[in-house]
């Protein structure tokens, strides 16, 4: 019975507890937060997404959250330009016109109106 114990039991026990742990580290891995290049600015369409209830000056009703459905990026000279962000949250939609400028140190939001 000893014998049955550390010859079947045992290794069974060490192999489920390494898959458990591979599981673990790799379940980490594909959560973890990526990181852009050192020196690269984000995507102008990544920042209005991620910052769309900050820059908007209307407030999410009802309990909802602002996410983006639509935006179109028109580049202008330089490193400024304009662009139409649609949004909503599940309550409300809207559109605004917004400009940026992007420098050394990232981007600015020169603009943002919620069209009537």
């Amino acid at each position: 019975m000893k014998r049955m114990i550390v010859t079947v039991i045992v290794p069974v026990i060490a192999v489920c507890a390494g898959a458990f742990i591979l599981f673990l580290l790799f379940s980490l891995t594909a959560n973890a937060p990526t990181t852009e290049p050192a020196g690269k600015v984000m995507s102008i369409e990544s920042y209005v997404a991620q910052n769309i209830s900050a820059l908007s000056p209307e407030k999410e009703v009802l309990g909802g959250k602002f996410y983006v459905t639509n935006i179109q990026v028109t580049p202008g000279e330089g490193a400024s330009g304009t662009g139409v962000v649609q949004y909503e949250d599940g309550h409300i939609a809207l559109i605004a016109d917004f400009s940026y400028e992007v420098n050394d140190r990232g981007i600015t939001i020169k603009s943002f109106t919620v069209r009537e």
